[in-house]
């Protein structure tokens, strides 16, 4: 009869340490993206600031603002620039357009840093030559690719995720001005776009 209650005592003993082990093995939680993902900085633009500086370059009308809130379940942010082009008006420089959209994003301080995107759309006008939206994304060298077809709705997407390669690179340029929130860019020369006659 004491054999009976002998076993048990080493066996309970062992699981107890073997649960003491396993748990002083386990690594901690890590914490939720909402506290690694930079934000709200005290420098940088505010969202409406850089709205209007995009919104100032003759013939671009912003339809659409989006981004800087919090990271997903993913802990994926990003931001999404929706612009139209005015009746009568053709952009010259698309690439220079493109970049300067990339900058003012990224020199925004309110809300949380993009890590994954920037999408820009672009629609251009009834009747009006259609504005090469892709062709100007690849010649800003913020993506990479082939160009496609121009069309009167085209969007783009500018990776910033270190999970891709372009990404990585694309944060290594902006990072060149110093870290996160970037130096709000200069305004655009007019001749980027031109009214027609």
């Amino acid at each position: 009869m004491s054999r009976r209650f002998r076993r048990p005592v080493p066996t309970a003993l062992m699981a107890g340490i073997f649960l003491f082990l396993t748990a002083c093995s386990v690594p901690a939680p890590s914490p939720p993206p909402k506290e690694t993902i930079p934000h709200d900085a005290d420098t940088g633009q505010t969202l409406a600031e850089a709205r209007e500086a995009i919104e100032a370059v003759p013939g671009i009308s912003v339809t659409g603002f989006a981004g800087g809130g919090p990271p997903n379940v993913k802990g994926n942010t990003g931001y999404s620039v929706q612009l139209d082009i005015d009746p009568g008006y053709t952009v010259l420089y698309g690439d220079l357009l493109v970049d300067y959209v990339v900058r003012n994003v990224w020199s925004v301080g309110e809300g949380y840093m993009p890590n994954t995107q920037i999408q820009i759309s672009a629609r251009t006008a009834d009747g009006e030559p259609f504005f090469d939206l892709s062709t100007a994304g690849v010649g800003s060298a913020w993506m990479g690719g082939q160009p496609s077809a121009p069309s009167q709705h085209n969007t783009i997407i500018i990776p910033l995720s270190t999970d891709d390669p372009e990404g990585t690179r694309n944060l290594s340029l902006l990072s060149r001005d110093g870290s996160w929130p970037g130096v709000t860019p200069k305004p655009l020369p007019d001749r980027v776009t031109v009214k027609d006659h």
